[in-house]
């Protein structure tokens, strides 16, 4: 297949899913990983794609806020290997928080009926919640946004002075490892700093396309980050930059 043609074939695997990992790109294609490497370095070098630890991005994709059915579709085998592994972390009595990521909504999914209180800003997630009775919910309001129905804004910011929250579960658009996560917009960024300066540990839950990539606004530090739970290792030097900022590193298990 021609260096044309493959590359004809991998914006339409991006245009369709918003990302793909060197691996699967390299088996549609029949051809080496490394050649798909070189594929996405001549295509990012030419504005068509973001590069990734493990893949590439569309460009678009890391700074435009989608419709939650519509990420809920993206990495969608990841992001449930990311949640089983969140549930084993979460603890009977706590107060913890679930952002408005697809990824926390499947936390919430799998979640037992158990003594909980949590903490969210997603419509969705407080309602699979909200049929589990031993949970109690409380729904942080404020400015509806309707692509992700979640709240933000001024009133959900200062709900949250009124808790301890033992534990938020965020997701992220982009995670470099020098300078953090990152949103695709100012509402979304600016709530997750509040977040992050509430709550005792943050527990981010993003699988590996998002490492490497960079969005639109920085929320937090990568020192404020407790765990990152995802798919995939990382590259060494991304992994060792991680490390040095005090973040732990857990690979969920292959389902």
């Amino acid at each position: 297949m021609l260096a044309l043609e493959r590359h004809r074939v991998l914006l339409n695997l991006l245009s369709e899913t918003g990302g793909i990992r060197t691996a699967e790109a390299a088996a549609a294609l029949g051809v080496t990983e490394e050649t798909v490497r070189r594929d996405f370095e001549k295509l990012e070098a030419e504005g068509e794609l973001l590069r990734s630890h493990g893949g590439a991005v569309k460009l678009e994709s890391a700074r435009r806020e989608y419709p939650a059915t519509e990420r809920a579709e993206q990495h969608a085998s990841e992001k449930l290997r990311i949640a089983t592994a969140a549930v084993a972390h979460i603890e009977v009595g706590q107060t913890i928080l679930f952002d408005a990521s697809t990824t926390a909504l499947q936390v919430a999914r799998l979640l037992p009926d158990q003594p909980l209180t949590v903490l969210t800003n997603a419509l969705q997630t407080a309602m699979v919640l909200a049929e589990k009775p031993a949970i109690q919910v409380t729904l942080l309001g404020g400015n509806l946004v309707t692509s992700s129905l979640s709240c933000t804004g001024w009133a959900a910011e200062q709900m949250l002075d009124l808790f301890r929250i033992d534990t938020a579960y965020i997701s992220c658009r982009g995670l470099d490892a020098d300078r953090g996560p990152s949103e695709a917009t100012e509402e979304q960024a600016r709530f997750k700093r509040r977040i992050v300066e509430s709550a005792e540990e943050v527990c981010l839950l993003a699988d590996g396309s998002k490492a490497g990539i960079s969005s639109s606004y920085y929320f937090a530090k990568t020192a404020d980050l407790d765990l990152w739970i995802t798919d995939c290792r990382p590259s060494e030097p991304f992994e060792a930059a991680l490390v040095s900022h005090g973040v732990r590193l857990e690979i969920s298990p292959a389902t």
